[in-house]
């Protein structure tokens, strides 16, 4: 079934599109929340908090891309779990590694003062990564989305794990240089 079908069961308020989500999207969205929590446990039930999210969110939204929608959903609720417990332990050093690692470039959020100054952030990171040529796009995205370890991405992509870190450390120069650019630092 395809997304505009899906949102179509969920704006009829049909519980069927609940489990056609999870059919296709469940093992993605499960994984991220899992590579960011580290816990089975606390990664299903980010997911079914995801699920009533998007439940309760279309109506009135209508995403173009559902897996994507979901995905930012799952993700934004496993980073605040983890916010929320404060502990390190219990997702492993992954985490705090790959944020750390675009700290570097990115400004900080008490730099960026509106939410027009930082809505604009965002769009400008987004063209940044749609620019990219698609095997560093997904290098990317893996890496500071997914928040995948680098041997996965290394693994995935049929390439060395120097090669990743090679690659996400060239990336991270082009998006400093891009802010820089335009004057986000």
């Amino acid at each position: 079934m395809n997304d505009t079908e899906i949102i179509g069961l969920l704006q009829k308020r049909d519980e069927a599109a609940i489990s056609v989500i999870k059919e296709q999207y469940g093992p993605l969205c499960r994984q991220l929340a899992l590579q960011i929590l580290g816990n089975e446990q606390d990664a299903d039930e980010c997911m079914n908090d995801a699920l009533l999210k998007l439940w309760n969110s279309i109506p009135p939204a209508e995403p173009e891309f559902l897996k994507a929608y979901l995905a930012a959903t799952v993700r934004n609720l496993a980073l605040n779990r983890r916010k929320a417990e404060h502990s390190i332990k219990r997702g492993g050093n992954q985490v705090p590694l790959v944020l750390d690692e675009l700290a570097e470039v990115a400004p900080s959020a008490q730099d960026v003062t509106a939410d027009v100054e930082q809505r604009l952030l965002q769009e400008t990171i987004r063209a940044f990564i749609r620019a990219l040529p698609d095997k560093q796009q997904r290098i990317f995205m893996q890496r500071y989305f997914y928040m995948m370890q680098l041997r996965e991405i290394a693994d995935e992509n049929g390439i060395s794990e120097n090669s990743v870190t090679v690659t996400l450390h060239r990336l991270r120069r082009k998006l400093q240089d891009t802010l820089r650019k335009e004057q986000y630092i």
